[in-house]
């Protein structure tokens, strides 16, 4: 018979070559054994169609390989681990393929509510990070905010952005004209509070991007310090977007997948700042701060359950509706 090499184990029938080789004999691989050695061409063209069908999780892919790469590249997933997942995620999600795609979308989006009744639930700044981090951002904006009803600062953006302009990124100055000086508004305490989160985003993301994600230092504290962010806030995104260095050179490292992390959930935090309702015209003024492509972005934000459209005049907009819903898996072309 075919490639058959009888061996008893253990009481178990094992085919194969070398001891390391020898994997455990199924129905299935009998009977395609068999169709290779005895079989018509044409049922062993129906054999091989049939494997040729059988979804491989290689071929299941995401936007600019964020989610499977996710998967594969940093934990990697068994055998053990696919029926593991299939376990945790019930009838409704039976296929490994669709377990593991779903596990590598809730690594990199931020916490989210699929059952939210409106779209303003569905992602919740506050909970992007710990506790501590949020904290630090509400204590200061309040502070701010004090500090402008006393009349002891102009404005509340020199307050949060300091005095120089160069430090004033245009996307958040269009937030802060958004959100206008009424805080006793519904909501604009906590866009503010976004906004000025994003901010510090933006001034952590500039430094992973200068040196193709490394931030030297020899400690977390020196890292933190050089990006000139509250300490409790630059620890969250470390844990978040960064780890530690090998080689014991100290400092952090952003891998693609963490930086593809990082740029999700800026635009989701973007989006939230700009209103309840979840919606925006334009993302092109942050993209072009982040030097993040249009069609990336656009990508990313699918993932997350955005419907992403481009104008007339090449602006392209999101918005985000309830129930929510993910994009299916998507299969690789066959090679």
């Amino acid at each position: 018979m075919k490639e058959y090499t009888p061996n008893v184990h253990n009481g178990t029938l094992l085919v194969g070559g070398s001891a390391n080789e020898k994997q455990q004999t199924t129905a299935s691989n009998q009977v395609q054994l068999l169709v290779e050695s005895f079989g018509s061409k044409k049922k062993q063209k129906v054999m091989a169609s049939r494997a040729a069908n059988k979804v491989n999780i290689n071929s299941v892919v995401g936007s600019g390989e964020l989610m499977m790469s996710s998967v594969t590249k940093q934990e990697g997933i068994s055998v053990e681990n696919k029926k593991r997942m299939v376990e945790e995620g019930g009838s409704k999600m039976a296929n490994p393929n669709e377990v593991a795609y779903e596990q590598a979308r809730k690594r990199l989006l931020p916490p989210f509510d699929s059952n939210a009744t409106s779209s303003s639930k569905v992602y919740n700044a506050q909970q992007f990070f710990d506790e501590a981090a949020w904290n630090k951002v509400s204590r200061i904006v309040e502070k701010v905010i004090d500090l402008k009803t006393c009349g002891k600062i102009p404005d509340l953006m020199t307050g949060l952005l300091g005095k120089k302009s160069n430090h004033r990124q245009e996307s958040i100055l269009m937030l802060f004209q958004s959100i206008g000086d009424d805080y006793t508004k519904s909501g604009s305490k906590y866009r503010l509070k976004v906004t000025f989160l994003l901010f510090l985003a933006l001034k952590f993301h500039h430094r992973v991007s200068r040196n193709r994600g490394i931030i030297d230092g020899s400690s977390l504290d020196e890292c933190i310090g050089s990006i000139h962010i509250p300490y409790e806030i630059g620890a969250a995104f470390f844990e978040s977007f960064t780890t530690p260095r090998d080689g014991g050179g100290g400092g952090y490292i952003a891998s693609k997948i963490q930086r593809d992390k990082l740029h999700t959930y800026m635009l989701i935090m973007y989006i939230i700042a700009s209103g309840k309702e979840m919606r925006v015209t334009s993302l092109n003024q942050l993209c072009k701060e982040m030097k993040l492509d249009g069609k990336d972005a656009s990508a990313v934000l699918r993932e997350a359950g955005f419907v992403v459209k481009k104008n007339g005049v090449g602006d392209f907009g999101a918005s985000l509706s309830v129930p929510l819903k993910f994009p299916p898996p998507k299969r690789g072309k066959r090679t």
